[in-house]
């Protein structure tokens, strides 16, 4: 131990004496390092005094030819401001009265297109009045030819109103109903709407006698002075107070009370058949209850509901029809009055458009006039204007160099006396770091004595220690083996006696586990066994009574099908012969009243057949002979679309235009100018295909001659940066190159041909340098922005990139933002940004000489002139962008 601390008190003495060196070493090379810089921003401030010396002889003469040709150009502007005085009067005058007809004109205009469009808007009211007019009279006229022709009533009623003249009229004919009860009173009537009126009970017997005899149907008649000898129903006086009485709606005349009593004494309308319900059971059996919907709920409990699709055309609704026909008529009136004042409005509108027109066309043509004078005017004035703006730039020129040349020597001055007091202050730094040096060295020489005596010292004590070390490591050599032997045998005795207790227990427990889990096992088998037996039983059954339920629910199901469908074709049928049947008498009498020609009677007779072709029409003869022999059946089908088609066709003509003429004439000289545009049009359009088709042309050309040219430059430039390799630039398969796309494949030395989707970052990135170096050659640019184009390269790649930019320098500049201290050491100039103090950013510049170039490198901090104090490079924070 007095061996080992004697070792380290003299490795102790001997680091203090280096310590002591290499601080005093580090002190005087700092030194020596700041007094290297001073010595250069000295020479380099005496240089900057010089040279603003010759500035200032300079500037002093370029002042005195300033000051000469100012005086000359204050001249020429006082004789250009003349005539311009002149010329502005004269063009704001001319283009006052311009202003003022343009105006006219712009107002005329306005109001031509005001015209225009509210033309345009009566025409299409007028037009839109029109079709509803006709629209009106055409359903109008449909009404009352259902209702002349009773549509909807039967056959024999029908018979009776047509040839009896003491029948007064049906049921339906002698009331009125507001529109919103005209489903609820249908519904509570019924059949009895259809109910014809006579005074008498003999003319009651003679029409159902006549009916009889000519076998023209039933009908129900009603003999007006038996209702009035009997007084008619009196209608009861605890009637419903939350409902409606239907005789409260009902408007007819007073012979026509009593039968309205008997039929709608106690009928009350109410909102829904749940209220219909709810009044029933309160009054069982007394009174008829209708909905405003149609529904009704009779005094014996029957409901009647639905409705079918001849339900939502207004015309089968016989009471709604004479409603229907006075709203028309009403319609018709006021659409009369409408459409007269728009024909008056237009007529008024069309003469102020004509007038205004030719008044329009006189104003454009003076307007015209003075335009061109005033043109003229304004282009002299132009002129003068430019050069009087020529001279003032020149003044003003002039004026800023005389300013900035005061101010070039005011600052001079300034930095002249700072200096000389920063080269009295840098002489007076430069003393004390010379003083400083030789204090430094002379410590120096003295350390350095004093560390050989102490390297002697510690030669001595090593050398004791080491003869003291080697008899303690002789005994410990003995010791050591013989501890861990024993330590290691009494280990594996516990663990022996530890395991051998652990294995009698373990070996207890599983004899009893075994008996218990045999036990369990017999009985666990026996359950299985049972349960197997029950679940195949019960598993039988089921399968059993399943396919049978199954069996006899498809029965059901399709018998249940078969007789809803039977029942839907039945109601479908029906309805579509009743409606044939209506359909059918609809048009036999329509034909009968629109062609005077009964079909019944002209079956056996001869059907004319007049055709139509190209203008041309001829007519044939048909006997139903020949009919009966064609072979061919009749397409009712496509005879009911071509009635169709006809009928739309009518319809679509509209009513009579009056002045379809005036439209024409118009709707011709519109086309006649919008044929001309067509034209030309068509040929503009031929035009710009030929162009296009000539520009695709020459830019294909281009683009392969351009293409060519890069692949070439890219299959030179890929091995010049990798060393070796090939590359190359391949069009997609594509019918227009234009279209197609560019596809890169590359080969690194050593590596297979493979798209560059494949190779690494770093070979990506060189071969995207390699492809953009390429393009860059066959169009360089003055100037080159690389924004860390380096960052994913290593150092060999980036000694490639570097020398590949320096043989660009003779045409183009590079500014390179980069991080990459290999791509700093070859720039020109450095910027920086460096953040010495938290949210402090300061822009910093280097500029590099080469080692012949007598001035020193200097730096810039925001302009300002302050030294970089021994820092060249930036640090690891700064991004640095390099220009050459």
């Amino acid at each position: 131990e007095r061996a080992t601390q004697h070792v380290v008190e003299k490795r102790g003495a001997l680091d203090a004496i280096d310590t002591a060196i290499h601080t005093r070493q580090t002190d005087q090379q700092q030194s020596q390092s700041e007094f290297g810089e001073l010595q250069n921003r000295l020479t380099h401030t005496r240089n900057e005094l010089t040279a603003l010396e010759l500035q200032k002889q300079g500037n002093a003469v370029r002042l005195e030819k300033l000051s000469a040709e100012k005086i000359q150009l204050e001249e020429e502007r006082a004789k250009l401001e003349d005539s311009l005085s002149v010329f502005e009067k004269q063009v704001a005058g001319d283009s006052l009265h311009v202003q003022s007809h343009r105006g006219t004109v712009e107002e005329r205009q306005a109001r031509l297109a005001q015209l225009t469009d509210e033309l345009n808007v009566i025409d299409d009211a007028l037009d839109a009045q029109l079709q509803s007019q006709a629209e009106a009279k055409a359903r109008r006229d449909v009404l009352r030819q259902l209702i002349e022709n009773k549509e909807g009533f039967s056959a024999g009623a029908q018979a009776v109103l047509s040839h009896f003249d003491s029948a007064l009229g049906s049921l339906a004919d002698q009331i009125r109903v507001p529109d919103e009860h005209v489903r609820a009173v249908e519904a509570a009537l019924g059949a009895n709407l259809q109910l014809v009126l006579t005074d008498q009970s003999a003319h009651a017997n003679d029409m159902l006698g006549h009916l009889a005899s000519g076998e023209q149907g039933r009908a129900s008649i009603v003999a007006l002075e038996l209702l009035n000898e009997r007084g008619g129903a009196i209608p009861p006086s605890d009637l419903p107070a939350e409902g409606t009485p239907a005789l409260r709606v009902v408007e007819t005349d007073e012979r026509n009370q009593p039968l309205l009593q008997t039929l709608l004494g106690r009928t009350v309308i109410v909102d829904t058949l749940e209220t219909a319900t709810r009044l029933w059971r309160a009054n069982p059996g007394r009174f008829d209850f209708v909905t405003r919907q149609g529904e009704s709920l009779s005094q014996q409990g029957i409901y009647t509901g639905g409705r079918g699709h001849s339900d939502e055309r207004d015309h089968t609704s016989v009471l709604a029809r004479r409603n229907q026909v006075d709203e028309l008529e009403q319609q018709l009136v006021s659409l009369g009055r409408e459409i007269d004042e728009a024909s008056r409005h237009k007529g008024q509108l069309l003469a102020e458009q004509t007038e205004l027109q030719a008044s329009l066309q006189n104003a454009r043509d003076e307007l015209s006039d003075r335009e061109v004078a005033v043109a003229t005017s304004k282009g002299e004035f132009n002129a003068l204007q430019n050069s009087r703006q020529v001279l003032h730039q020149k003044i003003d020129t002039v004026v800023f160099e005389v300013r900035n040349l005061a101010e070039q020597e005011e600052g001079a001055k300034g930095r002249a006396q700072g200096l000389g007091a920063r080269i009295r202050e840098m002489e007076e730094r430069a003393r004390v770091f010379k003083e400083a040096l030789d204090s430094h060295e002379q410590f120096i020489h003295e350390q350095r004595e004093r560390r050989e005596i102490a390297i002697e010292d510690l030669t001595e004590a090593k050398v004791a220690f080491s003869k003291a070390e080697e008899r303690e490591n002789s005994l410990l050599e003995r010791k050591t083996p013989m501890e861990q032997r024993l330590e290691e045998l009494q280990r594996t005795l516990e663990r022996a006696q530890q395991t051998l207790s652990e294995s009698a227990e373990r070996k207890v427990q599983f004899e009893a586990q075994n008996v218990e889990s045999r036990r369990e096992m017999d009985r666990l088998r026996i359950e299985r066994e049972t349960a197997s037996e029950q679940s195949a039983e019960l598993t039988q059954q089921r399968n059993h009574q399943a396919a049978g339920a199954e069996r006899r629910e498809m029965d059901l199901s399709d018998k249940r099908n078969s007789l809803t469908e039977l029942q839907e074709r039945k109601g479908e049928i029906e309805v579509e012969l009743a409606e044939k049947r209506m359909t059918q008498e609809q048009l036999v009498d329509r034909i009968r009243e629109k062609y005077t020609v009964n079909l019944h009677e002209v079956r056996g007779d001869c059907v004319t057949i007049n055709i139509t072709d190209n203008g041309q029409t001829t007519t044939e003869t048909v006997t139903a002979e020949e009919l009966a022999g064609d072979a061919q059946p009749t397409d009712w089908n496509a005879v009911g679309e071509q009635v169709t088609t006809l009928q739309e066709k009518i319809d679509g003509m509209g009513p009579v235009n009056l002045v379809a003429i005036d439209e024409y004439e118009e709707i011709e000289e519109r086309h006649t100018f919008l044929s001309t545009q067509c034209d030309d049009l068509v040929n503009a359009k031929a035009e710009l295909q030929e162009v296009i088709a000539r520009i695709d042309k020459q830019s294909r050309e281009m683009f392969m001659e351009t293409f060519e040219k890069v692949r070439e430059n890219f299959q030179k430039m890929f091995p010049d940066l990798f060393g070796g390799g090939k590359a190359n630039l391949v069009l997609t398969e594509e019918e227009d190159v234009l279209e197609a796309g560019v596809e890169i494949v590359a080969s690194p030395p050593g590596k297979q041909l493979r798209s560059i989707s494949l190779l690494s970052g770093g070979e990506q990135t060189m071969t995207a340098v390699a492809l953009l170096f390429s393009l860059y050659q066959v169009k360089p640019s003055p100037f080159c922005v690389l924004d860390e184009l380096d960052a994913p390269l290593d150092d060999a790649n980036i000694e490639r990139y570097v020398k590949k930019l320096k043989e660009f320098l003779t045409f183009s500049q590079f500014i390179v933002i980069t991080h990459s201290k290999r791509t700093i050491s070859a720039a020109d100039v450095l910027y920086g940004v460096t953040m010495q103090e938290r949210g402090v950013s300061k822009i910093v510049s280097v500029k590099f000489h080469s080692k012949h170039d007598e001035t020193p490198p200097t730096s810039d901090r925001n302009g300002a002139g302050d030294s970089l104090e021994g820092n060249p490079r930036p640090e690891e924070d700064e991004e640095v962008f390099l220009a050459k």
